[in-house]
């Protein structure tokens, strides 16, 4: 008989409380910073090393989706 542990990874509401946070910024971010930080990012993205490093980005992630269960035993 095997023990099976409690954990059960991310749940989805705490996954939706972390989305909403990145959505709904708090009114203090809501200023001049959160305007230059988005103006920044969206012309870094706009560029073509932002795409590439989009892409390699997604990559790694998808790659690391993909195998987890592979040396998770």
């Amino acid at each position: 008989m095997t023990l099976r542990s409690n954990r059960t990874g991310w749940r989805p509401a705490a996954l939706l409380a972390a989305g909403c946070l990145l959505l709904f910024p708090a009114p203090a971010l809501a200023g001049s910073y959160w305007q230059g930080f988005k103006k920044f990012w969206l012309d870094f993205l706009g560029q073509t090393d932002g795409v590439v490093l989009t892409a390699i980005i997604v990559g790694i992630v998808s790659l690391i989706i993909i195998t987890r269960g592979k040396w998770v035993k």
